[in-house]
């Protein structure tokens, strides 16, 4: 089972780093701002693998520890993380040359939902209940 944890941890990282790349293009473009001081290529990348591994490691002890309840319990925790999580870029202070800082949120907020969407879609690829 770990490994199959493991995998998915992996899969789910990559999907939402591109997936975050892509809106982070997208967002760029269509609204002319760069935030690329804060958030960038490697960013991107770094936090969506770190979450994704975090998230399989959670489900992983979750499912060992609680056995049946392990589901249920975990999907509830995640779900919690990843609204709390919206704490992290409305303390983060920008830096006073960023042009248009409200629309910082809007670039940022559904990225950290990114990691949860991309476990809840993949997971019935790897693991079969």
């Amino acid at each position: 089972m770990f490994r199959k944890v493991f995998f998915l941890g992996l899969t789910v990282g990559i999907t939402t780093a591109l997936t975050a790349y892509v809106y982070n293009r997208v967002y760029i473009f269509a609204l002319e701002v760069n935030f690329s001081k804060i958030v960038n290529t490697g960013s991107i990348i770094g936090v969506s693998f770190a979450v994704s591994m975090i998230i399989a490691i959670l489900y992983w002890f979750m499912k060992r520890w609680l056995k049946q309840k392990g589901e249920i319990v975990f999907n509830f925790t995640l779900t919690i993380l990843s609204f709390a999580a919206i704490y992290l870029p409305v303390s983060i202070s920008l830096p006073l040359d960023i042009s248009n800082p409200e629309l910082f949120m809007g670039l940022v907020v559904p990225m950290l939902f990114f990691p949860a969407l991309g476990w809840h879609t993949l997971k019935p690829l790897f693991i079969r209940e």
